[in-house]
C-alpha cells in the first residue's frame, strides 16, 4: 500500500478524474433528484440520501460536458455540508506513493477552483478535484 493519499478514479464522459476518499462518505446508484430552484445552476436538484435531504451536483453541468447526468452518485463531505456529486462510473480505488503536483501556471483559468493537481496514471494525466471549490 502507498504512503500517498488513496485516491477514487471516476469518468464522466470519457474523461477521467480524482478525488481524494478522505472525505468520500459513500458510493451509490443515484435515485429520484427533484429540482430545487433555490440551487445553483450546475446542481441537478436535490434528493432524499438516509432520511435527510442531499444537494446533487451534476458535474457534466460544471465542466460543460453535454449528456445526461451521471447515474453514479459519490456522497462527499465538504466544508458546506454532505453534497452528492453524479459521474458516469467508478474506475478504480488507487493508493499512490506517487507526487500530486500543482496545476501548471497557464494551463488553466487559476480563477476555476475545481481542481487541486494534477497526477501521472497508466500514461494519463488525472485532474484531482477541490471538493470545496465545486461548491
Amino acid at each position: 500500500m502507498g504512503q500517498g493519499p488513496r485516491l477514487l478514479i471516476f469518468s464522466i464522459e470519457r474523461d477521467d478524474y480524482a478525488i481524494s476518499t478522505d472525505r468520500l462518505v459513500e458510493i451509490t446508484v443515484s435515485g429520484l433528484v427533484l429540482n430545487d430552484e433555490t440551487l445553483t445552476a450546475n446542481f441537478e436538484g436535490k434528493m432524499e440520501f438516509r432520511e435527510r435531504i442531499l444537494p446533487v451536483l451534476n458535474l457534466k453541468k460544471v465542466f460543460k460536458v453535454q449528456g445526461k447526468p451521471g447515474k453514479v452518485l459519490l456522497v462527499l463531505k465538504t466544508a458546506k455540508g454532505e453534497v452528492g456529486l453524479l459521474v458516469d462510473a467508478v474506475t478504480e480505488f488507487l493508493d499512490t506513493e506517487k507526487l500530486i503536483r500543482p496545476i501548471p501556471q497557464g494551463v488553466m483559468n487559476p480563477t476555476l477552483p475545481y481542481f487541486v493537481g494534477i497526477l501521472k496514471h497508466k500514461g494519463s494525466i488525472l485532474l484531482l478535484l477541490n471538493e470545496d471549490g465545486l461548491l
